[in-house]
């Protein structure tokens, strides 16, 4: 079961440069902005899917682009807090 993100919530992650595909991540592009996505790994580059959106297409970055650009993991997402509301 995936976890569901909801506005609010506070996402803990570990501080890394490299996950296993298919983890949800913390990945910057441009040395700058920062973006939190599901990162699928493959042969010609890695794939940053959205997560809990269709409004958003995934985005391709071959390896060329990943060493350019560059594109990197900075963490992995490990738990979330939520505040509850009754």
């Amino acid at each position: 079961m995936a976890p569901q993100y909801q506005t609010g919530d506070v996402v803990i992650f570990e501080k890394t440069n490299d996950c296993e595909s298919g983890s949800h991540c913390a990945v910057m592009v441009n040395g700058d902005d920062v973006t939190f996505k599901k990162l699928i790994k493959s042969e010609a580059g890695i794939i940053l899917q959205p997560l809990n959106t269709d409004e958003f297409e995934p985005v391709f970055y071959s390896n060329k682009q990943i060493k350019e650009l560059p594109v990197r993991v900075i963490g992995v997402a490990k738990e979330i807090r939520r505040k509850l509301s009754f």
